[in-house]
């Protein structure tokens, strides 16, 4: 009789045992596939910011009118700025252009072209009394971004005042966003201005950043007219300058690169509009699409104007 009980308790014990093995199992299975399923969300989660090309491509010549709709989590003021690593490289000295690789991030490129995208009108240049107009030696379209217009946009003119050393936030000029398609073109000019009236009223335009947001062409790149290619010296940087068989006839080229900065001084060591800042915005050619922001900072503050949807 106790031999029977004892075995009916070994079978029992060893039921129970395996009845555990088999949860565990269970349990452990589950938690790899809950885990497998948040890599996966992950995973999609990066496709969608660096792969960009159909959210930025699609309908980009639709009526600009139509109405964004900002994501409340970029409208909260609890929103708090990225702190993410970019790297940087200087391409001359005389002038100083420094090339900054990864200075704004997927996110940040893909909220400035939402607010952008309603607001975009034809691009003017400043005429000889001062006065802006539209132009042919201008051609692509800009938008114009309100100062801490979101917390997003806020973040974003902090990081370029605090590149230069953290300079009073009030001398940049309001972010504006650019658009150029096929053959939309920015034919070779200056940033800084020319006129004693313009600097006398309003500063002058002291250093340059042109960020690229978008491309989906192998043109539409930044030509630095005046800067010759050097093999000896530039060839190192071919990866993000245009190095070809007409090099060496042509200035300084940069590919557009999305989320990489082009910054550099306008003006000499005398405080003077230098002659080699001399650039140009080259089209996108066959089909294409470039988007890019303009930043620039005064030598006075600046008091910018309204847009007339913004109350």
């Amino acid at each position: 009789m106790s031999c029977l009980m004892y075995s009916a308790l070994f079978i029992v014990m060893i039921s129970i045992y395996l009845f555990n093995i088999e949860q565990i199992q269970r349990e452990g299975f589950q938690s790899i596939k809950i885990g497998l399923q948040i890599l996966i969300k992950s995973l999609s989660d990066i496709e969608k910011s660096y792969f960009e090309d159909d959210i930025m491509e699609s309908n980009h010549s639709k009526d600009n009118s139509t109405q964004v709709q900002v994501n409340k989590t970029e409208r909260n003021n609890e929103y708090k700025c990225i702190d993410h690593q970019y790297k940087i490289r200087i391409i001359s000295r005389t002038p100083l252009i420094i090339y900054i690789e990864k200075f704004l991030i997927p996110y940040e490129i893909r909220h400035l072209i939402q607010i952008a995208k309603p607001l975009f009108r034809q691009s003017t240049i400043y005429d000889n009394n001062g006065k802006l107009v539209n132009n042919n030696y201008r051609t692509s379209w800009t938008a114009d971004i309100e100062r801490h217009e979101t917390p997003i946009v806020k973040c974003l003119e902090e990081r370029f005042v605090r590149f230069q050393g953290n300079i009073d936030l009030e001398y940049l000029e309001p972010l504006q966003v650019v658009k150029y398609t096929s053959d939309q073109e920015f034919k070779p000019h200056y940033d800084w201005f020319p006129t004693d009236d313009l600097i006398q009223s309003s500063g002058q335009r002291v250093t340059t950043f042109f960020t690229y947001l978008y491309s989906n062409c192998s043109q539409g790149e930044t030509e630095f007219l005046k800067i010759r290619f050097d093999k000896a010296l530039h060839e190192k940087f071919c990866d993000i300058l245009i190095c070809d068989e007409k090099s060496s006839q042509l200035g300084l080229r940069f590919r557009p690169i999305a989320g990489n900065s082009i910054f550099w001084y306008n003006l000499n060591e005398q405080g003077k509009g230098d002659a080699l800042t001399y650039h140009a915005g080259r089209p996108p050619k066959n089909n294409g699409l470039k988007f890019g922001l303009n930043t620039w900072t005064r030598s006075k503050k600046v008091t910018p104007l309204k847009r007339k949807d913004v109350i």
